[in-house]
């Protein structure tokens, strides 16, 4: 297999989202805001405690939700899933990765600037 960049994507909250834009085209935007409160803890530590948007009667929005999910430097959400990134916001480099037949099989985000990717196919395929 072989990886060839096919676009880049840009990153302006230090976090990618992927999912398919049908199933967040229903889900309520609001002010598109991370609406959070931000609480230092006395160990220092910082919490980010989650407020609810003014503009949809008091429900989180959809951009709350990816965020608050985003604890772990990944999480599953709203049928997607979310990351962040090493060096936060900026441009990425997004790589096709492709079968020797040409054939387009996934993707691979490099984050840190500084990973060489290798894929094989497995010895015995799942499917």
């Amino acid at each position: 297999m072989e990886t060839r960049k096919i676009g880049s994507i840009g990153v302006d909250s230090g976090q990618v989202f992927i999912t398919d834009p049908c199933y967040i085209k229903h889900t309520e935007q609001g002010n598109g805001q991370w609406n959070v409160d931000r609480v230092e803890n006395e160990n220092g530590t910082i919490d980010w405690i989650s407020q609810n948007d003014p503009t949809l009667d008091n429900k989180q929005n959809f951009y709350t939700k990816v965020c608050e999910s985003n604890k772990n430097g990944f999480a599953e959400v709203e049928l997607g899933v979310v990351m962040s990134t090493t060096h936060g916001d900026g441009e990425y480099a997004v790589q096709g990765i492709f079968d020797d037949d040409g054939q387009f099989m996934g993707i691979f985000i490099d984050f840190h600037g500084e990973v060489e990717a290798n894929f094989n196919y497995k010895d015995e395929m799942a499917w």
